[in-house]
């Protein structure tokens, strides 16, 4: 906590979660955010977990907790009902009448600096790290708007209410600049200034700002709209942003000489685990290695290039990890809910230096696969 003595709501958690681990960064095929209740609810407690299981669930009633953050969505692909005829049912409708709200962080927190996989990183000693798989941004345009003194502000507020001028967290975001517009009304034409016939010069006032490819039509339509101009002149460029430190995984070099068996022995100190799975040759040298949490499966070509010669991930199928062992790329399997789980101890002390609530790690939830 802070120490602010304002009102923490449900959004307020929604919103840090989204700086540390933006949902932007989310894969196409996930479901991540505020998946059940209420923005506008006030928040004095949030419990951390992997999972909105039973155990979390009776965890979060014990403890007063307004709101689950979760690793994976309680809500995954499209339901047509709610009902207490299933699992996911029961505990959607406990939830929802206990008035408890989830947050799902997912892929994003996988993906985002400073998130899951560069935590786990770090528990591995991987050095000078980059994504595996770098996420790619929804492309950018610079759009630049010309228009009268006096109406530039109208037209730039119908640009920013549909969605121009947002980077990180700011809005609103512009550039001005003053300049003489030069234009001929030709027969038919009907000026807002000048005359027809006649080369006019006026005085203008250049705006840029920046919009996504996904807001850029709505963008320019209301900026067009907001115009006096009969024709405004509204130009869009296609930016080239530079590579972003955010991506599924981690790849890095292991800090002095190592094979593939040290790596294996310092998953097992780093995951708290007595045993992994490993594949491949022990003795063999390892200077690049890889790391992703949870399952990491097709994950081949991109190991390839980046010159990885061994790969620490929660879980693969039998036949992909056959392909990495072909292609010399040792790995090793920590399981699913550990690989997840430890970087996610790790993470949530940061969600609680980022809102003015009791933040705790759910102390109930275990690995449904552990070994008995």
């Amino acid at each position: 906590m802070n120490g602010s003595q304002c009102v923490t709501t449900v959004r307020d958690i929604i919103e840090a979660v989204d700086r540390l681990a933006p949902f932007r960064l989310a894969e196409p095929w996930d479901n991540v955010g505020l998946l059940l209740g209420d923005a506008a609810a006030e928040v004095r407690r949030v419990l951390v977990a992997l999972d909105a299981s039973d155990a979390v669930c009776d965890e979060a009633d014990r403890a007063g907790a307004d709101v689950l953050v979760v690793h994976h969505p309680p809500i995954f692909q499209a339901i047509d009902r709610v009902t207490a005829d299933t699992p996911q049912g029961r505990m959607l409708l406990r939830l929802a009448r206990e008035g408890r709200a989830v947050v799902a962080a997912h892929t994003n927190l996988d993906a985002a600096e400073g998130g899951l996989s560069d935590l786990l990183a770090d528990r591995l000693g991987l050095a000078d790290t980059v994504p595996l798989a770098p996420a790619r941004p929804p492309r950018r345009y610079k759009v630049v708007v010309y228009a009268p003194e006096k109406d530039l502000p109208a037209v730039a507020r119908a640009g920013f209410d549909a969605g121009a001028g947002r980077v990180g967290c700011y809005t609103e975001v512009g550039f001005e600049a003053a300049g003489t517009g030069w234009f001929t009304p030709g027969e038919g034409a009907s000026p807002a200034e000048g005359e027809v016939g006649r080369a006019n010069r006026l005085a203008e006032r250049r705006l840029e700002t920046v919009v996504t490819e996904d807001r850029l039509a709505a963008v320019v339509a209301a900026m067009a709209k907001a115009h006096p101009y009969e024709e405004p002149v509204i130009d869009a460029y296609a930016l080239h942003d530079p590579p972003a430190g955010a991506g599924l995984g981690r790849v890095g070099t292991l800090k002095g000489s190592r094979t593939l068996a040290d790596l294996a022995d310092k998953t097992k100190e780093a995951l708290g685990c007595e045993s992994v799975h490993l594949a491949g040759d022990p003795a063999a040298p390892v200077v690049r290695a890889a790391v992703l949490t949870g399952s990491g499966g097709s994950m081949a070509e991109a190991l390839q290039r980046a010159g990885c010669q061994a790969y620490v991930t929660g879980e693969m199928k039998y036949h992909e990890v056959q392909d990495l062992a072909a292609r010399g790329i040792g790995v090793i399997l920590g399981g699913h809910w550990r690989t997840e789980r430890v970087p996610l101890e790790a993470w949530a002390p940061r969600l609680a230096e980022a809102v003015d609530a009791e933040v705790r790690l759910s102390e109930m939830e275990t690995d449904p696969t552990a070994l008995r």
